[in-house]
């Protein structure tokens, strides 16, 4: 792992969850390698790091993947089917109800 990615990771380590913001994507699509940005093209999702959050028991995994209305966001796996959304539509679908 590049040290731009590690650096990125460990500022979401420091933080809430919903506190990550455009510069902390901006920084986290900024530092992956070709090979990482290839792999997010073809299947739509990568890995990027494991988080474990204060009072949590175990490791979340976040991944990037690339919203159609909002570009690039980070998520963790929701549900039984482990689906990826993004926050920014989950609020939009939250306010509209």
């Amino acid at each position: 792992m590049n040290e731009k990615l590690v650096a990125s990771i460990e500022i979401l380590n420091r933080i809430s969850f919903h506190q990550i913001n455009a510069e902390h994507l901006l920084n986290v699509v900024s530092s992956l390698t070709f090979f990482q940005l290839a792999i997010l093209m073809i299947t739509g999702s990568i890995l990027i790091t494991n988080i474990r959050f204060e009072g949590w028991l175990d490791k979340l995994p976040i991944y990037l993947f690339k919203c159609e209305k909002h570009g690039y966001q980070l998520s963790y796996p929701h549900g039984f089917k482990k689906n990826l959304r993004c926050q920014k539509c989950a609020q939009l679908e939250l306010v509209a109800f």
